[in-house]
């Protein structure tokens, strides 16, 4: 039998004339179009450069203020990297390998002397009383407080700033919304969860000496991961939180934490930071190939 590349196989058959007709009809909106994406894709392209190049001289800039002296000492804090480790046990029964880990039998490795069901109930604790700022003795010494933007904040730097929030007298009919407790597998020290807080603004924020006073809107946040990390001691010494998985849910903008309470009542900070993500001209110069390749296609057929 002859191999498969020795089969001669029939010519594509030639466009029909009214086909032919067909594509040169819809050329010049193609050409519109495309020539379109191609000055949106110059002007993101230069816009990025002159950021890129700006940002690039602003950093030089500060690095030479930071080596004169101008340091910020909540910079210099160097954040906890994990300290607990296991390697995972997947599940026998799964499609593929290294897929689904069996977490009972990963954990039952574990050597840290704090159970996963006294982990949790400190977590519970640390939420309680409003994440350690009215019990410190459940914080270590070291504790460092570590969210998207904000931290790490040192324990002493993190209580004074939350406690004058004053954030039970600002919602007070707040509704938390934790749930999902568990100990991470691959980190038997660590607590993970999550939080879907809704609060209606019905009292005076007090955010950074700026006295907010109640607007009555109500704040829906997205679904938000949280974490604590402890010790051997069973005291928390990291906690992360404010990372939003779902940026379109809720009314906060996509901004977890206070940038985010901040935004749904109306009050969000000037900053690019503090304020729903938008597109870098990078990107919105990236996405302009896939869409010229569209209109090839629809061109084509």
């Amino acid at each position: 039998p002859r191999s498969p590349s020795s089969v001669r196989r029939p010519p594509k058959p030639e466009p029909a004339p009214a086909m032919l007709l067909a594509r040169l009809l819809r050329f010049p909106g193609f050409a519109y179009r495309v020539s379109l994406h191609g000055a949106a894709f110059a002007a993101c392209f230069a816009a990025g450069a002159t950021i890129s190049l700006t940002q690039g001289a602003l950093d030089a800039f500060l690095g030479v203020l930071r080596a004169l002296g101008a340091t910020i000492d909540r910079d210099m804090l160097a954040p906890h990297r994990q300290r607990e480790f296991l390697d995972p046990v997947y599940l026998s029964k799964s499609r593929k390998r290294y897929t689904f880990i069996d977490e009972k039998e990963t954990l039952a490795a574990s050597r840290f002397p704090v159970a996963p069901k006294d982990l949790i109930a400190k977590a519970k604790e640390m939420v309680d009383f409003m994440f350690g700022c009215e019990k410190p003795e459940i914080l270590s010494e070291d504790f460092q407080f570590i969210f998207p933007v904000v931290g790490p904040l040192s324990k002493a730097d993190f209580t004074k700033a939350f406690s004058e929030f004053k954030t039970e007298e600002a919602f007070p009919d707040a509704h938390a919304n934790y749930y999902n407790f568990s100990v991470d597998p691959m980190e038997p020290n660590r607590v993970w969860m999550f939080a879907r807080p809704v609060s209606v603004h019905s009292g005076t924020l007090n955010f950074a000496g700026r006295l907010i006073g109640p607007t009555g809107k109500t704040v829906v946040s997205p679904p938000q991961v949280l974490s604590f990390s402890f010790d051997e001691a069973g005291k928390c010494y990291k906690m992360t939180g404010g990372y939003c998985v779902d940026r379109v849910a809720g009314n906060t903008g996509g901004l977890g934490g206070l940038f985010g309470v901040l935004y749904a009542i109306g009050k969000g900070l000037p900053l690019p930071e503090a304020q729903p993500w938008k597109p870098s001209p990078q990107w919105e110069g990236f996405k302009r190939f896939p869409q010229i390749e569209a209109e090839y296609k629809r061109l084509a057929a």
